[in-house]
């Protein structure tokens, strides 16, 4: 066999034992290296809170309707909703605002796009996500482990502020639109009455049983030959049959306005009970707690990477090296 075919003839692990000191002293000094500059990343800590959302219903609802169960756990609608809830810019600025982040975080406010870069530093420390059984995972990581517990749980405690004041405008809005179709309602009520009252004037209470009546007695008095009373029934007869369909169908009418009416006040006690109460719109699990271990750096994960990608590197230019060597000898 000839030089030309070094790298087929020779093994690799002959190779790598040939060169293997200066690929244990570069991995060996790459790993001092980045176990020193490890020393001078800032320690940071990692709290969550788990949670599960109930079902997604307004407090009215939730209180006055006895067909859902207001304590009933969410399902995937439910977590949708949440994590969009989780992501909303009123959240990111009440917390922003509540912890002053502008200056925990260093954020240079003389810069043009500062509000971008404090959106970018957040999004890096807040964490959102479903978990396997179906909760979600809200973990924040801080230098402070104190501050990442104490950001973790005011994020879960603003999801029912927000939810509850997006339902509370919602309702109002409702409840004004309600009250007056209920007047609306109210009116028609009252000049449904008061016809119904002019038509009960001329005796008439109760149609279908009074046609029913009238001619069973119209009938007897025919059989009886008693004229005059069957005259008088006749003129009864009339007057039913004149306002008879009339009175009829405005009762009818005031059924369904006093079932409408039934309705709408459903609806407005719903809204004003949202409107004025707050319902919790999830279950927390685990609340979060300042961490007791730093999350983040792994220094020895970090010092073991670059130690193996050292070598790797090494290796590699080696190859390359005895390939190029081979190629000149050709």
């Amino acid at each position: 066999m000839t030089n030309n075919n070094f790298l087929d003839n020779t093994s690799l692990f002959a190779l790598l034992y040939k060169w293997r000191k200066k690929i244990i002293t570069i991995s060996f000094t790459a790993a001092i290296i980045a176990s020193v500059v490890s020393l001078f990343i800032t320690n940071k800590y990692k709290s969550e809170v788990i949670l599960f959302p109930t079902m997604n219903l307004s407090t009215g609802k939730a209180l006055l309707n006895e067909y859902n169960d207001f304590l009933e756990i969410g399902e995937e609608e439910e977590l949708e909703h949440m994590m969009q809830i989780l992501q909303s810019n009123e959240i990111k600025e009440r917390v922003v605002t509540k912890f002053d982040l502008i200056n925990h975080y260093d954020i240079d406010t003389s810069k043009e796009k500062y509000y971008a870069d404090l959106m970018k530093k957040y999004d890096e420390h807040v964490e959102f996500g479903i978990t396997k059984y179906s909760s979600i995972r809200i973990a924040v990581l801080d230098k402070d482990p104190q501050m990442a517990a104490d950001i973790a749980n005011e994020i879960a405690s603003l999801i029912d502020t927000v939810m509850n004041n997006l339902q509370k405008g919602m309702a109002e809005q409702g409840y004004k639109s309600l009250l007056k179709d209920r007047e609306f309602v109210l009116s028609e009520i009252k000049i449904l009455e008061d016809s119904i009252a002019k038509i009960r004037a001329f005796g008439i209470n109760d149609y279908e049983s009074q046609s029913e009546v009238l001619n069973e007695q119209w009938a007897v008095a025919k059989i009886a030959n008693n004229q005059s009373a069957a005259k008088a029934i006749e003129k009864k007869l009339a007057i039913l049959s004149k306002y008879g369909g009339q009175y009829s169908a405005l009762r009818d009418n005031l059924v369904h306005s006093r079932g409408r009416l039934n309705y709408v006040q459903k609806k407005l006690n719903e809204h004003k009970l949202t409107a004025e109460e707050q319902l919790e719109h999830k279950f927390i699990v685990n609340a979060a707690v300042p961490a007791l271990k730093k999350s983040y750096p792994i220094r020895w994960l970090i010092v073991l990477t670059t130690a193996c990608v050292s070598a790797l590197m090494m290796i590699v230019l080696i190859v390359l090296k005895e390939q190029i060597k081979q190629i000149r000898h050709s």
